[in-house]
């Protein structure tokens, strides 16, 4: 019963903090990501 009880927290706690980790790095990586995959992705192919 205890077991459960820490493990619902830790899932909790680690759910939280992921949250918090990932969401400025995927707002940030995102528009920068995106900015540099559209730029080589439009001109992929240069005249063979």
């Amino acid at each position: 019963m205890r077991m459960l009880l820490l493990l619902i927290f830790g899932l909790m706690i680690a759910s939280i903090l992921a949250i918090l980790v990932i969401k400025p790095f995927t707002s940030s990586d995102g528009r920068d990501s995106g900015a540099v995959t559209h730029g080589p992705i439009e001109q992929p192919e240069p005249k063979p």
